[in-house]
């Protein structure tokens, strides 16, 4: 410290570089052991060297003109003899001899190399025992050329895809190879494209690795394009080269508003669906009066206007757009020329009212005591069948049978069905009632005709008039079917048996057969007379088809 309080600072003392080493020497020595470092002594190998390394180039596959000599020295850079000298050529190249090789007074080992077949740089190691490692290690570097060409390969950008009007994103490259397949510079190649479009350059030259690479535009058309690459120096096919131009992007139909999801034929959708134009980036279009047409998909037709045109801001609004013909799930696909459609979600569309222009009720001749079905189709104003409206529906009939409110089944496809068994013969007629209004002009009409005959509804009338002993007997049968209807023809088996005798059977024009017979009308009556000699009673036994009839037998 001076006398104003500052640290003194004195020269730093400088230390001899020999003393240095000597210490940093003695340092080491202890600890490796002393006597027992490895490092080499004078005379034994220290290093190994290429003399020759530099400007070796042959052809491939080809000897080198001058062998690869090697040289081993020691510490003092004196060559060292009798060292094993190991020589590694690349893969397909090779050496003579193989085996290691000793060096000599001058501390030379030497082998010949022969290049292997693939151009480019070659290197061959050659291996001493030297401790370190990376002193027994040197290498010769020799540049391997390639042979005279043969052909082109191809060598790149080989069945692309692109727009039309398009560059290939990857150039077409072909290679000028010799026997081996090695790239040779220096060859021109012309270019040729097909199809149409254009190659640039059409002529170039192959390059240091052998390679030449132009740019391919494709043409104004989808479709397929190609190019042809030919040497004519060279004696190989020319190369061809295809590639695929595909239409550009179109600008698209945006569906900004969608149609309601659920619809009513006949009525307008209650939410009308919007457009708006986009370019292929999907950015509004503002473009006007483009034509946008929709059509149903999954079949079936619209009604109000199918088409719009767009506005200054590309947007086109639809009014007035139903559904008509075709129930069930639909789409609606929308369209213009130059854009890439656009299909709505799905709508359920539901048939409308029921229509009685379009439905239709059919019955077929019924028979009393009979069921008889009745079938309605229903339909709307567009022809869809109407399914799911049996609970609104009934039947209503007048006319020999009538009734009201016979409720309907449902069928498949919008048919119904409803049954009756009638009573009367005569005419019936059939109306629809839907939610309890009669349906307009949808109407059917049955003729139900009787039954069999049955005796147990069948009738007659006897009479008896007594002249002396003569009993002049007439007999009136009437026959009826099952619920009391006349059944209005012939034909039934009616026998009429007096006092236990032989029946007398009807038969048409019995009358006029002699002896008489009991007649039948062919309209349900069947009559007879006779003349008894008795003046006691008298019993009549009637039976139509086997059976007695109502009252027999009749006693008189």
């Amino acid at each position: 410290m001076n006398a104003m309080g500052m640290a003194r600072t004195d020269p730093a003392r400088s230390i001899p570089l020999l003393s240095v080493v000597s210490l940093f020497t003695l340092l080491l020595l202890a600890a490796c052991g002393g006597d027992d470092l490895l490092l080499p002594r004078d005379g034994e190998p220290a290093r190994i060297t290429a003399v020759n390394p530099e400007n070796l180039t042959a052809t491939v596959g080809q000897p080198l003109d001058d062998s690869l000599v090697t040289e081993v020295t020691d510490p003092a850079g004196r060559p060292v003899a009798g060292v094993a000298v190991t020589f590694v050529p690349p893969d397909g190249g090779s050496i003579q001899p193989t085996e290691p090789v000793i060096t000599d007074a001058l501390g030379h080992a030497a082998v010949h190399y022969v290049l292997s077949t693939t151009a480019g740089d070659q290197v061959v190691e050659a291996r001493a025992p030297i401790v370190p490692d990376t002193n027994g290690v040197t290498s010769f570097h020799v540049a391997a050329q390639p042979e005279s060409p043969e052909s082109l390969a191809m060598a790149g950008g080989n069945g692309q895809t692109a727009q039309v009007s398009t560059m290939l994103p990857e150039s077409l490259a072909v290679m000028a190879v010799d026997r081996f397949g090695n790239g040779v510079p220096g060859v021109e190649v012309t270019w040729q494209p097909t199809g149409g479009g254009e190659v640039s350059p059409r002529t170039d030259t192959t390059g240091a690795d052998g390679r030449t690479a132009v740019a391919r535009t494709l043409g104004t058309s989808p479709g397929s394009y190609g190019a042809v690459a030919q040497a004519e120096a060279l004696e190989g096919p020319p190369v061809a080269f295809i590639a695929t131009a595909v239409p550009a992007p179109k600008p698209v139909l945006a569906l900004v508003t969608p149609p309601s999801t659920v619809a009513v034929a006949g009525e307008p959708l209650e939410q009308q669906p919007e457009i708006q134009l986009q370019d292929p980036t999907g950015a509004p279009l503002p473009r006007e009066d483009v034509k946008v047409t929709v059509d149903v998909g999954g079949g079936g037709s619209l009604g109000g206007s199918n088409s719009r045109t767009s506005d200054a801001n590309g947007r086109v609004t639809f009014t007035g757009i139903e559904f008509r013909a075709g129930t069930g799930t639909r789409t609606l696909i929308f369209s213009a020329s130059g854009f890439t459609p656009v299909t709505s979600p799905e709508i359920v569309v539901r048939p409308g009212a029921p229509s009685g222009g379009r439905s239709s009720l059919s019955v077929s001749d019924g028979e009393a005591g009979q069921k008889t079905t009745i079938t309605l189709r229903l339909k709307d104003d567009f022809d869809n069948d109407i399914p799911g409206a049996s609970a609104d529906l009934s039947i209503r009939i007048s006319g020999a049978n009538p009734s009201g409110g016979i409720p309907v089944t449902e069928g498949s496809g919008g048919s119904y069905a409803a049954s009756y068994v009638p009573v009367h013969t005569g005419k019936d007629e059939m109306t629809v009632e839907f939610r309890g209004e009669p349906l307009a002009d949808v109407r059917a009409a049955t003729a139900v005709a009787p039954g069999p005959a049955d005796a147990l509804t069948s009738t007659a009338e006897v009479k008896r008039r007594q002249i002396g002993v003569f009993a002049a007997i007439e007999v009136a049968v009437t026959v009826r079917d099952g619920q009391g209807n006349l059944v209005k023809h012939g034909g039934d088996q009616v026998q009429i048996s007096v006092n236990g005798s032989q029946p007398r059977t009807c038969v048409v024009n019995g009358r006029a057969q002699n002896p008489p017979r009991c007649n039948d009308n062919q309209d349900g009556t069947y009559t007879d007379a006779f003349v008894l000699v008795t003046t006691q009673g008298v019993r009549l036994d009637i039976r139509l088809n086997g059976a007695p009839i109502a009252g027999s037998p009749f006693n008189l």
